[in-house]
């Protein structure tokens, strides 16, 4: 009787784990969903601003003035995470605020150069 109790407690704490890795790789990817579905909305726009990437997505890790077909725009950077993926994507944008359009965009895929106290460094991952 007492083997099938712990046999019954083993497999009870089994289900439990199972349960907790599978709710957390569910929760992961219904993040990076989301994100993907906020970077789709966003650069599809027909009108879209800088203050609308920044509501969205945060401050971005660069801001830089560029030339796009002659007029003045802002290219921005932002390195991209979610819960279970440190450093995910590097989004490039360079909008047109004039038009209030994207001129271009780039997602590029980041890995982890070096993690400490201070933060983690993120690099793009070679092609």
């Amino acid at each position: 009787m007492r083997e099938l109790l712990q046999l019954v407690l083993v497999a009870a704490v089994i289900g439990v784990f199972a349960f907790l890795i599978t709710q957390t790789a569910t929760d992961a990817v219904s993040q990076r969903e989301r994100l993907l579905d906020t970077l789709d909305d966003l650069l599809t726009r027909e009108s879209v601003t800088l203050v609308d990437f920044i509501e969205a997505l945060g401050q971005p890790k660069s801001l830089e003035t560029v030339t796009c077909e002659g007029v003045k725009c802002i290219k921005a950077v932002w390195d991209l995470s979610y819960a279970t993926v440190e450093c995910w994507k590097r989004l490039i944008v360079i909008l047109n605020e004039e038009e209030q359009s994207v001129f271009y965009s780039e997602l590029i895929d980041l890995v982890v150069l070096r993690r400490s106290e201070e933060g983690t460094r993120c690099v793009e991952a070679p092609q």
